[in-house]
């Protein structure tokens, strides 16, 4: 029997620029909500599919690595260029696109790569209060 357990409540403040949407095509900002379930069985040992606790710091560490950060593509970054007197921390995402759904994808891929095999990955991230993509992994 699957079991799913989940953590939310998680937040990351990013600014990106999407040039495959016409009303988006400038650097903006949103406030990403994340929730995260992992599917797989209850361990005999333990009663646990995955403890909270583990789980809550890889969950915190995949959503880290994305707050406070200008997501880049990749393919771009040859291109930008950051003359400014504050710091900006950039982060590489190698999509085509710094959308909510190739965010989505990474940090479940990260989140998977930390639980390991055996479980399924959910990766709900909302971008802003009511637009949001699922992603499932693998």
């Amino acid at each position: 029997m699957k079991v799913k357990v989940g953590i939310e409540g998680f937040t990351i403040d990013s600014a990106h620029y999407t040039l495959s949407s016409p009303k988006d095509n400038q650097l903006h900002g949103h406030t990403y909500t994340v929730t995260v379930e992992v599917e797989g069985t209850v361990n005999e040992e333990n009663g646990f599919v995955i403890d909270f606790n583990k789980l809550r710091d890889i969950v915190r560490d995949a959503v880290m690595s994305w707050d406070h950060k200008f997501i880049v593509p990749r393919k771009d970054l040859e291109e930008i260029r950051f003359v400014s007197p504050f710091k900006v921390d950039v982060r590489v995402i190698d999509a085509p696109y710094p959308t909510v759904e190739y965010i989505g994808i990474e940090i479940a891929k990260h989140i998977f790569s930390r639980v390991g095999e055996g479980f399924r990955v959910s990766v709900k991230i909302y971008e802003g209060k009511d637009s949001y993509t699922i992603v499932e992994y693998p």
